[in-house]
């Protein structure tokens, strides 16, 4: 029988927050609303006040105490098994072979009791982690790597008793990259990450729209107004700095000391100041790989690159996709990736690009869908609507910088895909065995213009990603896809 192992008591206090974390506005609106009907329609007793208060803790700790108190896991020979629960229990079994990366994460206050949270991905996760130790010892990571890498039988064997134990050799890494905090601010500045902020900030107030009086909005609104046009805009830049600095600052808390390593058979990517966050990635898992270029991050030369597996990221937002460079020169992180990752060489200076054609193609879409709007919203709303006259002005500069991001390339194993969906120009390298389909499109508008769109998808987490180029010669197209095609495949 295999042992059952149970969680590190400081799993309760992370659950608690977890929780506290999940339901902190619909309590506050919720409380918030109850005092608010309550202070306006009569009095309310103090033992009224104690008792909702003691029932919103009750909701937050039962179910941390709850999931604590039942949660077991067992390493098996075979897979590992996961129970909890006490009304609905549930039953997990993961072969230890379907695992695709093992990701560490290490709260401040999980350090000085040496335990960390696991997350285990499978290619069937859902677009999330299918098992979640939240606190055990650290050893259990590697161990649990050493059983998906069939290294079992050498753990349990028990050397005599004569014979002193072996003292436990840490691999050294065979390359380290480490961003230094300038680059993590220049990184946070370029990002964008402020329009999430706001976002976010958005969103939260809107859940206090409905217990907000409309009377002291209404007033409030006014009063601004009042102000006069410059006031409002020094506020609206103040608020757009505050946000820029969290932003900064919480990039900062993220990637605090961001090192990716390189061992024989994983890339390892470890980062964060509160909660230090180690991922293990199968370099037999990796499907592709993306450089990331933003408008604002190519003019300074600046780049950020992702790998595409398997598995999951273990962030529910981007299953799949695994930050290896957050930012770095691009001629530098090409370098990086061929030292990383040799099985992907390619030059970019070989990509063959679309056909000069194409530019026309590329402005003919995107001023039709401008032109015929911000002609109708002029004429609607003039002088007003004369503003919309900008749209076809940026459509035109989105269309030339599509064109001119528009690339492919291949070699005996490897395709290059470049192209610019919005706003990043995306640079997509895939091994030629990862491929999962390809596609060509052609209207007959575009069969006479010989010109045609590429598709080619490939696994991403539990889903698949997509990597398409638009308006590339047809001869192109066509070699590309006899270069895919199963009588083209060297054995």
């Amino acid at each position: 029988m295999f042992e059952e192992r149970r969680l590190h008591p400081i799993a309760l206090i992370k659950e608690i927050i977890t929780n506290v974390r999940r339901n902190i506005v619909p309590i506050v609106v919720g409380l918030f609303s109850v005092f608010r009907a309550i202070n306006s329609n009569g009095y309310l007793p103090n033992w009224a006040v104690y008792l909702i208060i003691a029932v919103v803790i009750l909701l937050i700790l039962t179910p941390a105490i709850l999931k604590y108190i039942t949660y077991k896991y067992t390493l098996e020979d075979q897979g590992i098994r996961i129970k909890y629960g006490l009304i609905f229990r549930k039953n997990t079994y993961i072969p230890y072979e379907r695992i695709q990366t093992v990701q560490k994460k290490q709260w401040f206050f999980f350090i000085p009791f040496n335990v960390c949270q696991v997350l285990i991905e499978t290619a069937g996760g859902k677009g999330k982690a299918e098992a979640d130790l939240v606190a055990v010892p650290v050893g259990v990571v590697d161990e649990l790597k050493d059983l998906r890498d069939g290294k079992k039988a050498a753990i349990q064997e028990v050397t005599p008793e004569t014979e002193e134990p072996a003292v436990e050799v840490v691999e050294a890494p065979e390359k380290t990259v480490m961003l230094q905090t300038k680059q993590l601010i220049l990184m946070a500045v370029t990002s964008g990450g402020v329009f999430g902020t706001l976002i976010i900030v958005l969103a939260f107030m809107q859940q206090f729209r409905e217990v907000i009086p409309t009377d002291w909005m209404e007033a409030q609104a006014e009063q601004l107004w009042k102000m006069g046009i410059i006031v409002l805009i020094v506020l609206i830049v103040l608020i757009l700095l505050v946000l820029w600095g969290i932003s900064i600052v919480t990039t900062l808390f993220k990637y605090f000391q961001f090192k990716l390593m390189k061992y024989p058979n994983s890339l390892v990517v470890e980062k964060g100041l509160l909660e230090r966050n180690h991922t293990t990635i199968s370099l037999a898992r990796i499907q592709g790989i993306t450089i990331i270029e933003s408008p604002l991050r190519q003019m300074l030369g600046l780049v950020a690159v992702k790998v595409i597996t398997a598995g999951n990221s273990g962030d529910e937002k981007q299953s799949g996709d695994i930050l290896l460079l957050p930012i770095m020169k691009k001629e530098l992180a090409l370098q990086t990736l061929k030292e990383m990752l040799p099985d992907y060489l390619f030059e970019m200076e070989t990509m063959e690009r679309a056909p000069k054609i194409s530019l026309r193609r590329f402005l003919r879409i995107y001023l039709i869908w401008t032109i015929i709007p911000a002609v109708i919203a002029s004429i609607l709303f003039f002088p007003f609507g004369l503003i919309s006259i900008i749209l076809p002005v940026l459509a035109g500069i989105k269309a030339i910088a599509s064109y001119r991001a528009t690339g492919v390339f291949t070699d005996n194993h490897t395709l290059l895909v470049q192209s610019r969906p919005i706003f990043s120009k995306l640079t997509h390298i895939i091994r030629k065995e990862r491929i999962q389909g390809l596609r060509l499109r052609q209207s007959i508008w575009m069969e006479k213009g010989k010109s045609s769109h590429l598709n080619v998808w490939l696994k991403s987490g539990s889903t698949s990603a997509e990597a398409y180029v638009r308006y590339i010669h047809q001869d192109q197209a066509i070699a590309i896809y006899n270069w895919y095609s199963p009588s083209e495949t060297s054995n």
